[in-house]
């Protein structure tokens, strides 16, 4: 199954409010993308890409790919990674996810539809469309959506084609997103 479909990586954020690089912080004695790839690997092998521009991340022995077009947000990184992969099936996290388990990964992947052109995760009122499989042809979307500015990535699915699934309650504390130091320091005590 390893060759059908890619694990892409968006690590190409500013962090802003963390205020440092979020694949870099650790938890449990790992890094925030090692722990993500991790729970990769035994779905996609070594099909991940990375966009990010930090250099550091090639140690990890992963295809890295920098924006195509610079400062257009998740939409512009899903369309670099997009338009950089060679399979129909697409496996998108965020950097900001590192609790995500294979097994998590494993049932996203197997209740995406192919006909549909994305398949966003939801816990509860939340969605998260950084936790989702995207279909390849969905660069042209972005890239429509980017010549027009529109950067908005929610906006982008309603578009398409898409379907929203609940994720089972014994999995949705892995959606958690760690975007601010208060979320770091509650998630390593």
């Amino acid at each position: 199954m390893e060759n059908k479909i890619t694990a892409i990586l968006l690590a190409g954020g500013k962090s802003q409010r963390m205020g440092t690089d979020k694949g870099s912080l650790h938890l449990n004695g790992k890094t925030f993308i090692k722990h993500i790839c991790d729970a990769l690997q035994p779905i996609v092998g070594s099909n991940i890409l990375i966009v990010s521009a930090n250099k550091e991340y090639d140690v990890l022995g992963f295809s890295r790919v920098e924006d195509i077009v610079e400062n257009k947000g998740p939409v512009g990184g899903l369309y670099t990674a997009l338009a950089a992969s060679k399979t129909k099936i697409n496996l998108v996290l965020s950097i900001d996810v590192p609790m995500v388990s294979t097994e998590l990964l494993q049932w996203l992947i197997e209740s995406h539809n192919e006909t549909d052109m994305v398949t966003q995760t939801k816990s509860g009122d939340k969605t998260s469309p950084l936790i989702g499989v995207y279909d390849r042809s969905m660069r042209i979307v972005f890239g429509e959506h980017m010549a027009g500015n529109q950067l908005k990535l929610r906006q982008v699915i309603e578009d398409v084609k898409h379907q929203t699934i609940e994720v089972p309650e014994k999995w949705s504390n892995q959606l958690q997103n760690i975007n601010t130091q208060e979320e770091y320091q509650n998630l390593i005590k």
